[in-house]
C-alpha cells in the first residue's frame, strides 16, 4: 500500500453548547494561601461553561467543561448524579471537566460560613441546572460533521519542581534545568461542508498566571487563548481541555497584573493557530502518489478523500483502590489548626482536613477515571492532578493513536507526582495521598483500556 498521512478523526453526530457562568463580585474566592482578601473584587474575563455531545449508532458521549479552580468530589458527584438522571446515562458516557484556573473559586461549600460564602453557595446551587440545560441545548442542535485532531507544539509551560538557589528548599515555580512536555493537541469540529464548528485545545499547563495579589474573576491564560482562537475560526467556540500538568506552570506564573494571563493565552492561542493552519479538510488524507521526473526524481503527495473515517464511540469507568500514604489524623490536623496563626498556614491545613475527610480513616482509598474512544482518538481523564509523565508515557505506547490527556475531571483527588519527588520536599508529593507508584499504575490502567478499546 502507498504510505499516507492522516489525521485521527471521528464521523458522527455533534453536538455544542456555550454559557457564561461567571460568579458573582463579591463570592468567596481565595484560593492562595497568600492572599490578603476573601472575596472577589471585579472580573477580568467572563467564565464560561461548554457542552460537546458526541453520537454514533446507538452511543453517545457527553463532554462538560466549565471554568472553575476544582470541586470537592461531593459536589461533583451531586452534579453529575442529576445529569445522568435527568438523560439515562451511565457513568462513562459523561465527563464534567474544569479548566482549573486558580483565579476562580473552589466549588465547596466547606467555606459557606466564610466573608462571601452565602453567594457561593448558591451559586453552587445553580450549576446542575445550568449543565442540564447545556446538554440540552447541545443535543438540540446535533448534525453530522467530523473531529479531526492534530499535535503541535508551545513553549509555554515550563517544569515547575525547583529548588530555591540560596536555601537548596523545594520551591514551587520555574525549574530551568528539566525540560518541559510542550504536546499541544487540537481537535477541529468541523460540519458536512467543513466549516469549523468548534475546536478543542489539550495543553498541560496549570493556570496560574496570576497569584494570590490578584482580586479579579479570571479563566486565567484560557480566556486570552480563546479569544485568540475564536476570532481566527469565524466564532466557533473553543473548548479547553486541561492536561496533564501536575509539575508545569507557565514561564511567568503568580503575578497580580492581568495582563500576564493575556501574554500567556495568546501565546497558546498562537499556538493553537499554528496547528490548525496545517490540518487538511475534513475526510481527507495526503497519499504517495508516486514519481514525477524532474531535475531530481519528486515523490508526488496529493491530499485525496479518505473512505475509512472512524465511527467507533464508546466509554469506559474504571475503578480500583490505591494505599494511602501515612498523614496526620483529623484529631492532630485540628489541634495544629487551632494554634496557627500565619494564613498560609491556615490554608494548608484546611486543605489538609478536607483531604483527610474525603479519603476517611482507613488504609486504602477509591479512585476512578475515564477512557473515551472517539473515533481514532482516545481520551484519559482523570479526578487526579497526574504529572506531565502520564501523558507523555501514554503517547509513547501509542504513537500511531492520538491520546487527549485530562485532568481533575469528575471530581478532584490529590496529586500523582513521579516516584523520585517523594524524596524530596515537592508540594505535590508532600500533600499526595497515594504512594509512590499510583501513578504508573493509572498509567497501566489507562494503556490497557485503550489497547482493550482499539
Amino acid at each position: 500500500m502507498p504510505p499516507k498521512l492522516k489525521h485521527a478523526e471521528f464521523r458522527g453526530r455533534i453536538g455544542t453548547a456555550r454559557t457564561t457562568v461567571t460568579p458573582p463580585i463579591g463570592i468567596y474566592s481565595r484560593t492562595w494561601g497568600s492572599a490578603k482578601h476573601d472575596v472577589a473584587e471585579g472580573v477580568h474575563r467572563p467564565a464560561v461553561a461548554s457542552c460537546l455531545v458526541f453520537q454514533s449508532g446507538g452511543s453517545e458521549l457527553v463532554f462538560i467543561t466549565m471554568d472553575s479552580c476544582c470541586a470537592d468530589d461531593g459536589e461533583v458527584a451531586a452534579i453529575r448524579a442529576a445529569i445522568l438522571k435527568r438523560f439515562g446515562l451511565k457513568p462513562e458516557q459523561l465527563m464534567l471537566h474544569p479548566s482549573h484556573s486558580h483565579s476562580l473559586p473552589v466549588l465547596t461549600r466547606r467555606t459557606g460560613d466564610r466573608p462571601g460564602g452565602e453567594l457561593l453557595t448558591a451559586y453552587l446551587d445553580g450549576l446542575a441546572p445550568i449543565c442540564i440545560e447545556l446538554v440540552e441545548q447541545a443535543r438540540a442542535n446535533l448534525a453530522e460533521g467530523v473531529v479531526s485532531w492534530a499535535y503541535g507544539r508551545c513553549g509555554l509551560a515550563f517544569n515547575r519542581d525547583a529548588v530555591d538557589p540560596a536555601s537548596g528548599r523545594d520551591i514551587c515555580g520555574l525549574n530551568l534545568t528539566e525540560k518541559a512536555d510542550d504536546t499541544v493537541l487540537v481537535g477541529r469540529i468541523t460540519d458536512q461542508n467543513g466549516k469549523i464548528r468548534a475546536t478543542i485545545v489539550n495543553y498541560a499547563c496549570h493556570p496560574v498566571s496570576m497569584g494570590g495579589g490578584n482580586r479579579l474573576l479570571s479563566p486565567d491564560y484560557i480566556g486570552a487563548m480563546r479569544e485568540v482562537v475564536e476570532r481566527d475560526t469565524g466564532g466557533a467556540m473553543c473548548v479547553f481541555m486541561h492536561g496533564a500538568s501536575g509539575d508545569l506552570t507557565p514561564r511567568r506564573s503568580y503575578e497580580a497584573k492581568t495582563e500576564v494571563a493575556d501574554q500567556n493565552g495568546r501565546e497558546l492561542g498562537y499556538a493553537a493557530l499554528s496547528v490548525l493552519s496545517g490540518m487538511f479538510p475534513p475526510g481527507q488524507e495526503l497519499a504517495y502518489q508516486g514519481i514525477e521526473e524532474s531535475g531530481t526524481p519528486l515523490g508526488i503527495w496529493r491530499l485525496t478523500p479518505r473512505a475509512d473515517v472512524s465511527t467507533q464511540l464508546s466509554g469506559r469507568f474504571l475503578t480500583t483502590q490505591f494505599p494511602l500514604l501515612p498523614f496526620p489524623s483529623r484529631e492532630e490536623l485540628e489541634a495544629q489548626l487551632a494554634s496557627a496563626t500565619e494564613r498560609f498556614a491556615i490554608e494548608r491545613l484546611e486543605r489538609s482536613l478536607a483531604r483527610r475527610a474525603q479519603v476517611g480513616d482507613g488504609p486504602n482509598s477509591d479512585f476512578h477515571f475515564t477512557v473515551w474512544r472517539l473515533g481514532e482518538a482516545f481520551l484519559v481523564s482523570t479526578p487526579a492532578e497526574c504529572y506531565s509523565q502520564f501523558q507523555i508515557d501514554l503517547r509513547r505506547q501509542f504513537p500511531d493513536t492520538t491520546v487527549a490527556v485530562l485532568n481533575l475531571s469528575d471530581g478532584t483527588t490529590t496529586y500523582l507526582p513521579k516516584p523520585e519527588s517523594f524524596g524530596r520536599d515537592v508540594y505535590q508529593a508532600r500533600i499526595a495521598f497515594y504512594k509512590p507508584d499510583a501513578l504508573a499504575r493509572v498509567t497501566e490502567m489507562a494503556s490497557g483500556a485503550i489497547q482493550e478499546m482499539r
